[in-house]
């Protein structure tokens, strides 16, 4: 694991575009795009459970949609 990289995963933890390791992880657990996690953020705001649903994928949060 990198430095910069979040030790682990809350799905509570709002998405912080400005910080590229919350970025890759959010793009690696929902399986998007980062321009597609960008739109997500700015539509819905930047929890990850409101932009799963967003996106269709709130399994990939282990969440009921």
């Amino acid at each position: 694991m990198r430095p910069d990289e979040p030790k682990s995963f809350d799905p509570h933890e709002p998405i912080d575009l400005r910080n590229p390791a919350k970025v890759r992880e959010m793009t690696e657990k929902l399986d998007c795009s980062e321009d597609d996690l960008v739109e997500a953020v700015e539509r819905v705001g930047p929890q990850p459970v409101a932009v799963a649903i967003f996106l269709g994928r709130s399994n990939a949060l282990e969440i009921g949609a």
